[in-house]
Formats: structure tokens, C-alpha cells, sequence
């Protein structure tokens, strides 16, 4: 008879553990479910947070589950609940300047990130209805102005499929795997199905790794059988050399030029089928149209000069700090160290190689655009203006340049030449500063 009972008490506490394991959508009842008249009552008190925890693509504005919604509560921060995966949510909430002195409402189809704040110490509620009962109940909500520049995984998976897709017009299709590497190592060891290879450097050279005469981005481009008119979906394994490609395309006057969120590590961890070796596309007789179709998405160091000069424009570095105050150039192969005079600091990450500060949580994502407009509001950038972005010798930069584009911003550009350009320039070597600015992002050309 023990034996028995002991028997049922350890099956009993299998599935005990197993359904909690099992329905991450399952609220604890320790924590409080709030109904949509209490939600919109508790948003008025600014101490009050509310996060969404579907994917980044979901919020930005990609109605992956056809549900007929575009975007997120108006307001919310995102948060994937797969984030619980990928490092300390402490972190992650500390990131987004909330912490445990907020009230935390929670929403989205997996809600497990409740029951793991609330034993950290946060004060958590849950939403449970959600974004679906807050627009039948005609709240509003909002997306990333230009989402469909991004363009979620298993949208290129039933593209590629020859399924029905939104945001498709029908046009030609080519998936470009940029990187660096004239023999594409990597891209023979694993891609996307059917994408095609750019080494980065057919399209830049040095030594100052700016573009390539408009004459060879047009051959190049035909090489690759992309004309004006090609759908041309960028990834890579890092997101910089796929918008550096990206805005050589944009500039060049391809028409619909789209970066794939998340990268080759969304497909990889997504556990979409791959494919191994290369292939070269079939080259097209004309791109279509003279190049640059689109000459104002980049600027020249005469243009960065005026830029300085402007009270309606500003120079952004994006670049680390260390490099920004000089006491790295960030390269072997720059020898100056500083900033340009009268330019704002961006931010970018904690080398030249990391964009952490506009990345999402875990890595080759973008991060939420609101986070984005908040840091720049805190830096004195002024989204209003003509902005250039540069870093180095444009990888970084390149990427916020596409980001903010999806943005909606349209008075953006890329200053191409960078701090490498600048610092080595006989007239405009001169013009740099070393050493932490006294006020922050107020500094004059």
C-alpha cells in the first residue's frame, strides 16, 4: 500500500510540473489579470509600463498570424517572451529604463515572463485579453512607420515557397547574402535556399572603403540580374554588411530593397531548411535606369561640411564612445583618433564591429523603435532635421541609416567617407576634437 501511494504522489507531481511547463499562456493566481477598462485606467499613472511579448516582427507591424492586427498597443514596450532564452531579463528591463519601482502589464500570446518577474520582485499584471480586445474595443494601437522594409523569416520562407505573401507586388525576386569575402565561405556552408552571395567588396574599395564608381555598381548590379525593378531581400550573418548592400541598392535606384529581420541566425534558430554551396545568378543586359537613381541617400565630405554649418542639419557619429572621445580610432588601418568637430554623438555599441545600442535584446534583430527615438530625444538629435549618419568607413552607419528609414524619416542620409575620410582629409584633418565634450552633443563646427 505504501508503495502505492508513493507511486501516485510522484505521478502526481510530474503532472503537476508538466501542465506548468506545458501552458506558458497559463496566468499564475498570484498575479493579477486586468481587464481592458482597468489597463487603460492604470496607463494614466506614469509609474505604469505596459509590454508586449510577441516578436519583434508582430510589433513592428507583420500580422504573422493573420489575425487582422497591425502593430502594438500605442505606447507599449517590446519584449519577446523567447527573450527568457537569450539572457537575464533584469538586463533587458534595466535596458529599457524600467525597474522594479514600476507597475509591469504584460500582453501577448505567451505571458510566462510574468511569473519570472514576479519572483524577481517586480510588480507584475497581466492583460490577458490583449491586444485582440483592445482593438475590437477600438483603442489605438501603432506600428514602425515603414515595417515592411523589414521583413520577418517566414515571410521570405512562403515567398520563396511561391505562396501568397502581403506586402508583394508580384515583381522578381532575388535574396542576396551579403558579407565580406571574395570566395563566400560562409555562404557555402549554409544559407537561405536560392540566395545568392555579395561580397561587400565589390561595391567598396579602399583605401577609404567608400562606393565604387557609379559605373561599377551598375555592372556589378547587373551581374547579380537586379535592376531597378528586382525585389532585392538582404540578409547576412550580421546585420551591417546587409544594409551596407541594402543602401548601395537604394542609392543605386532599385525600388523595392527590403533587410531581413533577424538575419541568418532568425532562419537558423526558426529551423528552416538550408542549403550548402554557390551559385551565380543569371546577369542582366540593363539595369534599367542611370545610376544613382536615388544620389541624395548618400553624401560626399563637401556635403558633411555644409551639414556642420546648417542649424537644420546634423553630422551623427555612430560610433563607440572610446572611439568618439579618441582614445581608440577603433581600426588598425586609421591612425587618428577623435571625433569631427560640431557632430553628434549617436551612440553604436562597444566596438567598431558591435551596434549593440540598436539592436534588440538578443543580437541580429532591430531594436524597437521607440527605444531608438527615445535614446536619440535624450541625445539632443532631433529627428525633424536633415541627419547623416557615419561611423568609421560606413558599415555601422549604414545600418542605422536603414532603420531609420523604416522609420519614416526621410530627410536621412549616409556620409559615407566617415571618420577615416575626415581625419586623413588635408582640409578637414584639422577640424577634430579629442577628449570627453563638456556638454554632451552642444559642441559647434
Amino acid at each position: 500500500m505504501k508503495k502505492i501511494l508513493l507511486v501516485l504522489s510522484v505521478m502526481l507531481f510530474v503532472i503537476g510540473c508538466s501542465n506548468k511547463s506545458e501552458n506558458p499562456g497559463e496566468v499564475s493566481k498570484k498575479i493579477e489579470v486586468l481587464s481592458t477598462r482597468k489597463v487603460k485606467k492604470s496607463l494614466k499613472n506614469q509609474n505604469t509600463v505596459l509590454i508586449d511579448t510577441r516578436s519583434y516582427d508582430e510589433y513592428n507591424g507583420w500580422d504573422i498570424k493573420e489575425t487582422g492586427i497591425q502593430g502594438h498597443i500605442s505606447g507599449a514596450y517590446n519584449l519577446p517572451a523567447s527573450s527568457l532564452e537569450h539572457g537575464d531579463i533584469e538586463d533587458f528591463l534595466d535596458r529599457k529604463g524600467i525597474t522594479k519601482d514600476n507597475e509591469i502589464i504584460l500582453y501577448g500570446d505567451d505571458i510566462s515572463m510574468s511569473e519570472v518577474l514576479s519572483d524577481k520582485g517586480y510588480n507584475v499584471y497581466v492583460y490577458e485579453k490583449g491586444i485582440k480586445e483592445w482593438t475590437e474595443k477600438k483603442n489605438s494601437i501603432e506600428k514602425l512607420p515603414k515595417y515592411e522594409s523589414l521583413v520577418p523569416v517566414s515571410w521570405v520562407k512562403k515567398l520563396l515557397e511561391g505562396k501568397e505573401v502581403p506586402e508583394y507586388d508580384g515583381r522578381p525576386v532575388k535574396v542576396i547574402n551579403a558579407g565580406w569575402g571574395k570566395k563566400g565561405k560562409f555562404h557555402k556552408n549554409g544559407h537561405i535556399p536560392g540566395s545568392y552571395y555579395v561580397h561587400t567588396g565589390w561595391f567598396e574599395v579602399g583605401p577609404l572603403w567608400n562606393r565604387v564608381s557609379d559605373e561599377n555598381i551598375k555592372a556589378e548590379l547587373e551581374k547579380l540580374g537586379i535592376t531597378k525593378e528586382t525585389l532585392v531581400i538582404v540578409y547576412g550573418e550580421d546585420p551591417m554588411p546587409a544594409a551596407r548592400f541594402a543602401i548601395i541598392c537604394k542609392y543605386a535606384g532599385v525600388e523595392d530593397v527590403r533587410v531581413v529581420n533577424g538575419g541568418w541566425k532568425a532562419w537558423q534558430e526558426a529551423g528552416y531548411s538550408t542549403e550548402e554551396g554557390i551559385e551565380y545568378p543569371q546577369p542582366v543586359d540593363d539595369f534599367g535606369t542611370e545610376v544613382p537613381g536615388n544620389p541624395d541617400i548618400i553624401i560626399d565630405l563637401p556635403e558633411a561640411e555644409n551639414y556642420l554649418k546648417s542649424d537644420q542639419s546634423d553630422l551623427v557619429s555612430i560610433r563607440s564612445w572610446k572611439e568618439y572621445i579618441g582614445k581608440t580610432s577603433g581600426y588598425d588601418y586609421i591612425k587618428p583618433r577623435g571625433r569631427i568637430r560640431g557632430d553628434k554623438w549617436g551612440m553604436g555599441g562597444s566596438d567598431p564591429w558591435h551596434l549593440e545600442d540598436y539592436r534588440a535584446e538578443y543580437g541580429t534583430y532591430m531594436r524597437p523603435y521607440n527605444e531608438i527615438l527615445e535614446m536619440w530625444e535624450d541625445l539632443k538629435i532631433n529627428t525633424d532635421k536633415n541627419i547623416a549618419f557615419y561611423c568609421g568607413t560606413g558599415w555601422r552607419a549604414s545600418e542605422v541609416l536603414f532603420y531609420a528609414d523604416a522609420m519614416g524619416l526621410d530627410k536621412v542620409s549616409l556620409y559615407e567617407g566617415g571618420w577615416k575620410e575626415w581625419s586623413e582629409n588635408p582640409e578637414t584633418e584639422n577640424e577634430i576634437l579629442k577628449g570627453e565634450p563638456e556638454k554632451l552633443n552642444e559642441e559647434k563646427y
